[in-house]
């Protein structure tokens, strides 16, 4: 997820989705003016994401079905809890949230290949041409982006 598409999340539909059909639909925060539920994009959960879920929901402020308070704005979050946030990822040599995007595209490509990510010195690319294409555009409808060019960014491009 995008760190504006963490922040709105609707926490309590997440959940339910995640314990009724093991995944769930990105709609709120997306990129682009995506239609909600008319643009669906569906992610599989594992343990990981439902820790995170469990987390967000512990976190998330009563009254709101999200990370923001009632009376927070979006703006206000990001001063107050992104910003810090930011800084923490930088004392561990992270550029910013990003990043850990660009790690998820790399753990999925090896879960989904058995083979690492480019960037890390796999080579699916020519080991099986398809499967690494494959891995591309699930990554790539994963990450809410519509092309595996994106994709290329996070994991290595297809040359590599």
């Amino acid at each position: 997820m995008r760190l504006r598409e963490a922040i709105l999340a609707d926490l309590p539909r997440l959940q339910r989705e995640a314990e009724h059909y093991d995944k769930i639909n990105i709609q709120d925060g997306t990129k682009g003016g995506r239609g909600g539920a008319t643009a669906p994009r569906w992610i599989m959960v594992d343990d990981h994401i439902r820790e995170a879920l469990r987390y967000a929901e512990q976190v998330s402020p009563d009254g709101n079905r999200n990370l923001l308070a009632p009376n927070e704005s979006y703006l206000d979050f990001q001063r107050e809890i992104v910003r810090p946030a930011r800084d923490i990822l930088h004392q561990h040599n992270l550029k910013g949230f990003h990043e850990l995007r660009a790690a998820y595209a790399c753990e999925r490509y090896e879960q989904i290949t058995h083979h690492l990510a480019p960037i890390n010195g796999g080579r699916c690319r020519h080991l099986d041409p398809r499967l690494d294409r494959e891995a591309r555009l699930l990554i790539s409808y994963e990450l809410g982006h519509g092309r595996i060019d994106v994709v290329s960014a996070y994991i290595g491009g297809a040359h590599e």
